[in-house]
């Protein structure tokens, strides 16, 4: 046997006899050295939350509308001789836009005055024959239906003449005036399109998941260009759905006196629905389970992790308002995600929200 074997089966046996004397579990004090497994808890952060009163805000996207809009048409016919208000210009009701030429009606109006004044005397005349014998009954019943007619041909040719002036139907603007002083207009055609701006219309499409949510009279905000206005009201629900969309249409009307804001403008409008009980967290407390469902991390009294579903009815600054948690609990704010259901943690308080 060379010399490199025998070294090597010296070491080798060295070392049985080494590990049998059992002398690595001693200490120099010849004391056995304790080996205790010390229990470590992942340590996470935690706050206490307390249902409070929210009010759920629906949120739509909407457009500014007229409140109306009227055709204003020409009742006879005739050329226009003046245009008394120009496109874009307020009117008020009763306010002549167009005026046609009067030609003969102020003397047809004059004519038929005086045939229904003859008519007049010639009915009263039958009354007095009447009254001495001299006049049948048949003959008393025709004046009184010719001074009928005369007053009704009165009021037909006075009718044409007041119709001489188109006029605004309400107070509003004129959007626009397609004829111009020299046309020949007919009864029916246009002279102008009224606007009315105050009140103005919002209007919007309410999906049908949320149209239970309101109710009319509800107050809402409107929001255009990153401007509030606070005074809209709910005015209008539909109680069909759009076949397409299969959303709701919805109108909301807001003051609009200095008549500023136009027709057709983008804009969103925010309804307060009725008040709920909700918990309001911070936004990366919410977590997606394993089937997608949201849910935020808990403790109960003995520091034991539970997630519990809840659902978002609302957002704000300071985090967002979920409904579905009981009235208190113990909400795990920060390391949320290095934990599992049935886990017992070592939670911390934040001086704002101290442990209980």
């Amino acid at each position: 046997m060379n010399t490199n074997v025998r070294l090597a089966l010296f070491f080798s046996l060295a070392i049985v006899l080494w590990f049998g004397s059992g002398s690595f579990g001693t200490t120099d004090s010849g004391e056995p050295v304790a080996t205790k497994e010390s229990s470590v808890y992942t340590k996470v952060q935690a706050t206490n939350s307390i249902q409070q009163s929210f009010s759920p805000t629906v949120q739509l996207r909407a457009k500014t509308k007229v409140n109306r809009e009227v055709k204003v048409l020409a009742e006879v016919s005739g050329k226009v001789t003046s245009a008394l208000v120009e496109e874009g210009a307020g009117v008020i009701a009763g306010q002549g836009i167009c005026e046609i030429g009067a030609e003969d009606r102020f003397l047809s109006l004059a004519q038929a005055k005086a045939s229904a004044e003859n008519a007049d005397i010639a009915y009263r005349g039958a009354l007095k024959l009447k009254s001495v014998g001299y006049q049948s009954d048949l003959a008393i019943s025709q004046a009184k239906a010719n001074q009928a007619a005369a007053k009704t041909n009165v009021k037909r040719a006075q009718l044409d003449v007041n119709n001489l002036k188109v006029k605004a139907p309400f107070d509003g603007i004129v959007e626009s005036r397609p004829v111009e002083i020299g046309d020949f207009i007919m009864p029916g055609q246009l002279c102008a399109v009224v606007v009315e701006l105050d009140p103005l219309k919002i209007e919007a499409l309410v999906a049908e998941t949320e149209i239970n949510k309101l109710r009319l009279g509800d107050k809402a905000v409107v929001v255009i260009d990153g401007n509030a206005y606070p005074n809209a009201t709910i005015t209008y629900l539909a109680r069909q759905a759009n076949p397409k969309t299969r959303g709701y249409r919805l109108e909301a009307t807001m003051g609009n006196p200095e008549q500023a804001l136009r027709a057709g403008i983008s804009a969103r409008l925010k309804v307060k629905t009725t008040a709920i009980l909700a918990h309001l967290i911070p936004a990366s407390s919410i977590l997606l389970n394993d089937i997608g469902e949201t849910v935020v991390r808990v403790l109960d009294q003995k520091q034991i992790v539970d997630s519990l579903k809840v659902t978002a009815v609302g957002e704000s600054a300071q985090g967002i308002w979920v409904a579905g948690l009981p009235e208190k609990v113990v909400l795990v704010t920060v390391g949320q995600n290095y934990i599992i259901d049935g886990e017992h943690v070592d939670p911390s308080f934040p001086a704002a929200s101290p442990k209980q």
